[in-house]
């Protein structure tokens, strides 16, 4: 009867509030994705059916496992269980030092992966070796802790202490998989929210990384005509084109690098173990650079090159490409937003060269076969910016142009992209990635305060005796209070410590996976997880307070 009145009273609630906190949900990520009118607020009804039928069966489920452990136990048993003490468990110093070795493990998976690529392909691996870590040193490791410090005389007896220590030490047991099961969740809600929210205000970052410009045009042939026909549309729709640019350059060319050893590589014969060594290098000639870049810098001998990298760290004066030994004589930055290298998971290079006969010359070295003949081509780039504040008419400016382009183009192929409706599809997937962050942290919030909650009733009915006879024997009501507080403390401060521990290994392998999205600002993301880390603080904190006034009333004499 009493699963069956639980049942009704959670399905009426829970699909009510369910419905109301829909429509909620709806205008949050609508808003969130940028979606217009196109969008609509409706309500399956055999979704609320499926639903309804789920919860009943779970509640159906848990009927079943109450009505076993009935079956199984002896009435007398349970009448007098609260009286049988429990036994002083064991320290299981093999499983504590598995747990701290697994969770080494993850924590070094997760510092010293490379690239992108592979921080996808190891991320679930860190993730299930923290878990069993977790766990581990929860259930066996606290208990070799807690008869540690029973070891330290100094320590243990103090009144401060001596208590909440050996009362920890017989109650570990059964409360060990419930504070790893909070530190699990509160590191479930800062990764998902932070990384998800670190997409979301980093969104502005992807969309000038990928685009400098607003208009970007690639192709293969000489975009002479596409650039005079972009001017002659703005002249005729009276709209300004500015910081225009024509850049021809090689192809992004796919190389493999140790140190400071460039080797030739196939893109569609490139193996994904190897991504980790991967690097994409462009070649532009010297005229094209201080066209570009409105510069003055001279190359007198042949194996001089600039050079311009997204690596953090390339330190070398020399760069060796095929066998050819190039001296760097200077790294420069003025490339940096022009659009030649887009957000891309592995180190890239540009490499200035004295002209373009000598690029011509490595390219038919590098590529001999049939299979790599693509490769010589030329890669022609036309950027610019259009001058249109009002957003109607931009959007119809730039849909007006791509059909000129494709007039004048005939056959010759050409890619064209636009800074506003890349904008627009990154706030879509951003903004419904957040709102999954959203939901997905509220939902593992809840199930940690539900368990702190529980865990707090079940431990104040057991405690209450405890207490009442301290406070027979001798010990006033401040100093309940205070035993009370730091054993409290002393639960509840462990799981969310090695929550923010989890958090901060996990901040290196995370930074790198927001790279295949286009997110490189890692100070923003830095800051965004400082700041979610703070506000989940002051939630875990003000649920310890909300529970630990139940755990005092259920205590108190």
């Amino acid at each position: 009867f009493e699963k069956v009145i639980n049942l009704v009273i959670t399905i009426v609630l829970g699909v009510t509030s369910g419905v109301i906190f829909s429509r909620l949900a709806y205008l949050i990520i609508k808003k969130l994705m940028g979606i217009g009118s196109e969008f609509k607020f409706t309500l399956n009804t055999s979704i609320l059916m499926l639903t309804i039928l789920f919860i009943a069966g779970v509640y159906a489920w848990l009927y079943l496992i109450n009505a076993f452990n009935i079956f199984k136990s002896d009435p007398i048993e349970l009448l007098h269980a609260d009286q049988k003490g429990e036994k002083e468990p064991k320290a299981k110093w093999f499983l504590a030092l598995v747990g701290l070795v697994t969770l080494a493990w993850g924590y070094w998976i997760a510092l010293t992966i490379k690239s992108p690529v592979s921080a996808v392909t190891n991320f679930f691996i860190a993730v299930l070796l923290v878990i069993i870590g977790t766990y581990l040193i929860f259930t066996a490791g606290s208990i070799v802790v807690l008869k540690l410090l029973r070891k330290n005389e100094n320590y243990y007896y103090n009144v401060k202490h001596f208590i909440p220590v050996s009362g920890m030490i017989y109650r570990m047991k059964q409360n060990a998989v419930g504070l790893a099961s909070i530190c699990i969740l509160s590191t479930m809600v800062l990764v998902t929210v932070s990384t998800t929210a670190g997409l979301f205000f980093g969104a502005n970052d992807q969309v000038q990384q990928m685009f400098p410009r607003d208009i970007m045009i690639n192709s293969a042939e000489p975009l002479t005509k596409l650039k005079q026909v972009a001017k002659n549309y703005a002249t005729k729709e009276d709209v300004k084109l500015s910081d225009m640019q024509y850049i021809r350059t090689s192809q992004s060319l796919l190389f493999t690098k140790k140190a400071n050893d460039f080797k030739a590589a196939d893109r569609m014969n490139y193996s994904v173990s190897n991504v980790d060594k991967a690097a994409n290098v462009v070649l532009i000639s010297l005229s094209e650079y201080n066209t570009l870049t409105k510069d003055s810098l001279s190359l007198t001998k042949p194996n001089e090159i600039f050079m311009y990298t997204t690596a953090q760290n390339y330190s070398e004066k020399t760069m060796i490409l095929n066998g050819h030994k190039y001296q760097i004589k200077q790294q420069v930055n003025k490339l940096k937003d022009t659009g030649l290298l887009n957000a891309s998971p592995v180190d890239s290079y540009i490499v200035v060269m004295k002209d373009q006969k000598q690029i011509e010359g490595l390219l038919k070295e590098l590529y001999k076969t049939k299979e790599t003949a693509a490769y010589l081509a030329p890669a022609y780039q036309l950027n610019f910016n259009i001058e249109l504040k009002d957003q109607a008419k931009r959007k119809a400016f730039i849909r007006g142009l791509s059909k000129e382009f494709a007039k004048t183009a005939d056959k010759q192929g050409y890619s064209f992209q636009d800074k506003d409706s890349y904008r627009a599809s990154v706030k879509r997937f951003d903004g419904g990635f957040f709102f999954l962050g959203i939901i997905l942290g509220i939902a593992f919030l809840l199930a940690t305060t539900l368990i702190i909650y529980y865990k707090q009733v079940s431990e104040g009915m057991d405690d209450r005796k405890r207490f009442v006879i301290l406070q027979k024997v001798g010990m006033d009501e401040a100093e309940v209070k205070r035993v009370i507080h730091s054993q409290i403390m002393m639960v509840f401060i462990f799981p969310l410590a090695f929550a923010m521990l989890h958090v901060a290994f996990a901040f290196p392998l995370i930074k790198k996976m927001l790279v295949l999205f286009g997110i490189t600002n890692w100070q923003l993301f830095l800051v965004v997880t400082l700041v979610v880390a703070l506000i989940f603080s002051i939630l875990y904190y003000v649920v310890y307070q909300l529970t630990a006034r139940i755990y005092y009333r259920l205590v108190e004499r």
